[in-house]
């Protein structure tokens, strides 16, 4: 028992040791990689709560914490705070066992509630000025695309901050589990199924769900007087939603077809223009086709 004790206090004080280091290696090189280092630490604390007790972790998340603010920078020491709960969370879900949608949800609450922090609550400490950043690359955007500005005004792109926000949260979200899966299945951590993006594909019942609200709202911004940013909210989601099935279909595409070194492409072609229109498309049919199952039975029968 002794034994046990010694070596859970010994690995929970190398975890918060290694964050004070990389804590000092952000501030030395500027904050160049703030971002990418706070992802890497959610790793070693979900193995080290699936391995021990919520108490545990919790002990040496908040010593890390303490390690952090000594010597880190305000950006990072925020940032970690989200890593430190997504870690708490993400390891006792592990070892609850829970489904794979609550492990989404829950780290997509901790990631959207570090972007709350960083860019409304702390928006002032930190100098940052997420309206003037919008501003700015709207301006950049018009200047490539000058006739986007009678269809898009740059009121219209402020109101999109919530989505903006919404979307970068996803993103963090998916970068930190995917990465947890990755480093830990090696030791023999399970996971509730696969979170690599081609397996994402959403049900019928959800597909029409998502239909009638874009269709819906679409409609009603188009054809009537309404005028509600929630219309723009709910026609972007959804629009968004789309794309990413489509972007799911193509990177199992690029996987069926063993091309994995295209999947890069697939993804650069979500921030193109026309290019995520078509991938709004393919995600339609996917969601209300068999399309992958049909490729399936193709490939077999080429076989």
């Amino acid at each position: 028992m002794g034994k046990t004790n010694t070596k859970k206090m010994v690995q929970g004080a190398m975890i918060a040791a290694m964050f004070g280091v990389l804590s000092l290696l952000n501030t030395y090189t500027g904050s160049m990689f703030d971002v990418f280092i706070c992802y890497v630490m959610v790793i070693p604390l979900v193995w080290y709560g699936y391995t021990y007790t919520l108490k545990d972790n919790i002990v040496v998340s908040f010593v890390a914490m303490v390690v952090i603010a000594m010597v880190g920078l305000p950006f990072f020491v925020i940032s970690s705070i989200s890593s430190c709960l997504a870690g708490l969370f993400i390891g006792e879900a592990l070892k609850r066992k829970v489904k794979k949608e609550t492990i989404l949800m829950g780290t997509l609450l901790v990631t959207f509630l570090n972007n709350i922090l960083l860019y409304e609550v702390f928006s002032g400490l930190l100098g940052m000025n997420l309206v003037a950043e919008m501003r700015e690359m709207y301006q950049m955007l018009i200047e490539i695309m000058p006739s986007l500005a009678s269809q898009l005004t740059v009121e219209t792109v402020i109101l999109m901050i919530p989505i903006v926000l919404i979307i970068m949260s996803v993103l963090e979200m998916y970068v930190i589990i995917l990465l947890c899966q990755i480093v830990l299945s090696r030791f023999k951590i399970k996971f509730p199924g696969s979170f690599h993006i081609a397996m994402l594909h959403f049900g019928y019942k959800t597909g029409v769900f998502l239909a009638i609200i874009m269709f819906g709202s679409y409609l009603l911004k188009s054809f009537t007087d309404i005028e509600s940013v929630y219309l723009s909210y709910a026609y972007t989601l959804t629009t968004l939603a789309f794309a990413v099935e489509g972007l799911a279909f193509f990177t199992w595409l690029t996987i069926l077809k063993k091309k994995p070194k295209l999947m890069i492409l697939v993804f650069i072609g979500i921030f193109i223009p026309l290019v995520n229109t078509f991938y709004v498309i393919v995600g339609i049919v996917d969601i209300f086709s068999d399309l992958r199952g049909n490729l399936l039975y193709n490939g077999h029968d080429n076989n």
